[in-house]
């Protein structure tokens, strides 16, 4: 059995964030629920809680977080320099949102904040399509929740998906890092029950944009199939 570590970076300690399934939750549920049999060790790095060994996985994930990741935070620093150590020693590595932006950061690319926010489902074309990228998809909708993106990618690092809003969104190393930008382990429900939580801070325009995206869901399950399809995958020595 895989053993996978997530890394929760969701500083959220509202109410709202009480009455739902944290997102170190979410990612292992929506795992189990396309069929991954896999040990999950869920740390909230958010409050210094580290693993001993980041080294000591089969894979690790990272999480979305309202943070952003110059925020002047030790636990961000941490999680750096982690990701480091995890993709020197080439160990299986997903990040999703925040986690796409720590992973692209700590290997030397860069993150922006954006002027304009990228809230409900949002689609994106799959340019160039990886072996554990089954079933396959062209065209696919995930979830969003994003101000930030990232802007330039560090060397090795290559772009698999685009969207007009989004011009990095799916990325992957090798074959030991893949990541987005987006949220599959959102359920339909959450990302509605999000929307409205944050309806008065995003303000009519992109509320009422956020709610007409909804209509037609996303490909969640799609995408985390991937994500256990990568973290699966057998790999050679080296």
């Amino acid at each position: 059995m895989k053993q996978v570590a997530i890394y929760l970076t969701n500083t959220d300690d509202s109410a709202f964030a009480d009455n739902h399934p944290d997102d170190a939750e979410k990612v292992a549920a929506a795992l189990r629920a396309v069929g991954a049999d896999f040990a999950f060790s869920l740390f909230n790095v958010t409050k210094g809680v580290f693993p001993e060994d980041p080294l000591a996985f089969d894979a690790v994930i990272l999480t979305g977080s309202p943070a952003y990741v110059d925020d002047d935070f030790g636990w961000i620093a941490r999680t750096l320099d982690d990701i480091r150590k995890i993709e020197t020693a080439r160990i299986p590595m997903v990040g999703l949102c925040f986690g796409h932006q720590a992973i692209i950061a700590a290997l030397g690319g860069e993150v922006a904040k954006r002027d304009f926010w990228i809230f409900g489902a949002t689609g994106f074309t799959v340019a160039d399509h990886r072996s554990w990228m089954q079933p396959a998809q062209p065209e696919m909708r995930l979830y969003a929740a994003n101000k930030a993106q990232a802007v330039v990618l560090p060397e090795g690092m290559e772009l698999i998906g685009s969207g007009a809003n989004c011009p990095i969104a799916v990325t992957c190393k090798g074959d030991h890092v893949f990541t987005t930008q987006f949220h599959p382990e959102m359920s339909d429900s959450f990302i509605a029950a999000l929307v409205e939580e944050y309806r008065g801070y995003l303000g009519p325009e992109v509320s009422e944009k956020a709610d007409s995206s909804l209509t037609d869901g996303a490909n969640g399950d799609v995408f985390m199939t991937w994500i256990k399809n990568f973290i699966e995958l057998e790999r050679g020595e080296g």
